[in-house]
């Protein structure tokens, strides 16, 4: 990987062509160079990990996502993926048999069987947090709020050891496509199957679901029930945290933002610009099959592309003025759940969570701004997030005490 020093001041034209996705110090720059790369070059070239395209125009992100023909799922990691995990790692119609097995455990419908067990998780964070007037929104709420959630509602885990270990390993995958995280993140799901198969009996939840799971007639073999679950842990940890993450610091920079969420309807009515504006996943990667040609860039097999979602979401093509939340767009076809067959499987749940924590947290609270002094800090990757994100507030009531659950 060729290596750039001097980030912070090289003119963005030398910059893009070795640009790195995974580069921390490259972040501080990452809209920039995808801003210039949708007018100069928007399939652009960079020489970082060996070599991958990055997919930066709306129309360009949609026609990869909707032609597995000739962008492959299979393998498509910019830094490989050790382990594969379908339904995310497969094409159709393969794709299509893992993801009918999983579907129906992630439709609105059935999750509403949890979101009492959800609000009472969000009732009790809160209990502790909102008395002291001020804490770090990432650490204490988003990512107790959304694994405590995925692990003790949804997978009925109580090993907290676990679960800790599979926060971090999560983050290392989005955040630095980390091999070894895969690895080690494999054997904790696993871990979770083999005691779900000893002891905890067939049950009516994905965990079951994977395990009774059938493709081409026959059962999952354990290696593709451990990368169906590694789907949730990296789905599930990461990218719902980010964007309560996201949607808090704009109503901190934006105060008259919260007016809007305290709305009942907000989630249908506003929720995606805020997902359109900061998509909490990045970029997906895909390979390339055969010769082609995308937005006249030349193509060949096993050339891999980083289909940047986000830089999508912003481009002016699709959307007007698309650096700005606008919540009167007459259309917002954004694609931070992805476009056509890989569309994300966890939406409804993310869209729940979200719905139930921003209900929880400003029954409690108004008027959330950053103290004075702080920086927030923010990593990107494959997924977006603010990594430290301080908040004070006033109390939305005189009732600051425990909730009743």
């Amino acid at each position: 990987m060729t290596r750039v020093h001097g980030v912070t001041t090289m003119p963005v034209e030398q910059l893009a062509p070795n640009f790195d996705l995974f580069d921390p110090q490259h972040s501080e720059r990452l809209w920039e160079v995808l801003d210039f790369a949708r007018t100069a070059c928007p399939v652009l070239k960079t020489d970082a990990d060996d070599g991958y395209h990055i997919v930066t125009r709306y129309d360009d992100v949609r026609a990869v996502l909707t032609d597995a023909e000739t962008f492959s799922s299979v393998e498509a990691g910019l830094r490989g993926v050790p382990v594969p995990m379908p339904p995310l790692t497969e094409d159709p119609p393969n794709h299509i048999e893992y993801r009918k097995a999983l579907n129906h455990y992630l439709t609105r419908s059935f999750l509403s069987r949890y979101e009492e067990s959800i609000r009472r998780y969000a009732r009790n964070l809160l209990d502790d947090l909102v008395p002291r007037g001020r804490f770090e929104f990432m650490t204490e709420f988003a990512v107790p709020f959304t694994s405590g959630n995925l692990a003790k509602v949804i997978l009925a885990d109580d090993n907290e050891t676990r679960l800790q270990s599979a926060i971090q390993l999560a983050a290392d995958i989005s955040s630095y496509g980390r091999n070894e995280a895969f690895f080690e993140l494999a054997e904790l799901a696993e871990e979770l199957l083999n005691e779900r198969m000893t002891f905890g009996g067939d049950r009516d939840d994905i965990l079951s679901a994977i395990i009774r799971a059938t493709v081409q007639g026959r059962p999952l073999t354990m290696q593709e029930r451990v990368g169906a679950t590694m789907i949730l842990f990296t789905g599930g940890l990461d990218t719902t945290k980010a964007a309560l993450g996201s949607i808090v610091k704009h109503i901190a920079d934006d105060p008259s933002l919260e007016a809007r969420v305290r709305d009942p309807e907000w989630v249908k009515r506003d929720l995606d610009e805020f997902l359109r504006l900061d998509s909490p996943i990045a970029f997906m990667a895909r390979t390339v099959t055969k010769d082609t040609e995308l937005n006249g860039c030349p193509l060949r097999p096993g050339d891999r592309v980083a289909v940047h979602y986000a830089s999508a979401n912003r481009d002016a093509s699709q959307f007007a003025h698309p650096a700005e939340l606008d919540f009167e767009r007459q259309r917002n076809p954004h694609a931070a759940f992805g476009i056509g067959p890989h569309r994300c499987i966890g939406l409804h749940f993310a869209r729940l969570q979200i719905e139930i924590g921003f209900q929880e947290l400003f029954n409690r609270i108004t008027n959330v701004r950053i103290p004075q002094g702080e920086r927030v800090h923010t990593a990107t990757g494959v997924v977006q997030a603010h990594e430290y994100l301080p908040i004070e507030f006033d109390f939305a009531s005189a009732t600051q005490g425990p909730s009743d659950n």
